[in-house]
């Protein structure tokens, strides 16, 4: 007795929109990453870690794992690696001793200032290639798209 064929599906790479968006977050990864190891000497997750305090001053790790796509063992190497170069110190909570926050030094906060431009021109690059209409609505959708989906499968 023959069984009947299957019929084989693929995804057409090309035209599957969560593979493109992929490719385009890859690509933005690796030009910031270039950007801050030639001009900062820091790895691309030292940098979320900069940018993420440098957002809010005095967040915690947990709070930066939480914003970054990062999880708490890059996190805590990152932070180490700064602390060790002075461009971020740490501070025990008032409330909590077990807790403590992450502030820019001095040097952190001159070193942000000096790679944000560069970073920033990724984006605008990008950017470029959009009307003014298509950079508007492109952040509204991807705002939405990221706010539907779940941070884990399954959740």
């Amino acid at each position: 007795m023959k069984s009947s064929p299957v019929t084989r599906r693929v995804i057409k790479l090309g035209s599957y929109w969560p593979y493109q968006l992929t490719v385009l977050a890859d690509r933005i990864s690796r030009h910031t990453a270039a950007i801050v190891k030639q001009h900062g000497q820091l790895n691309l997750s030292q940098w979320r870690v900069m940018a993420a305090i440098a957002e809010q001053s005095g967040r915690t790790a947990a709070e930066v794992v939480t914003i970054t796509p990062m999880d708490k063992g890059i996190v805590s190497r990152a932070t180490k690696a700064m602390l060790a170069a002075g461009l971020v110190r740490r501070e025990a909570s008032q409330g909590d001793g077990r807790v403590s926050h992450l502030f820019l030094t001095e040097q952190g906060e001159t070193l942000y200032q000096a790679l944000m431009p560069r970073v920033e021109a990724v984006a605008q690059e990008i950017h470029a290639s959009l009307s003014a209409d298509e950079q508007r609505r492109f952040g509204a959708f991807l705002g939405r798209l990221v706010s539907t989906m779940s941070e884990t499968p399954g959740s």
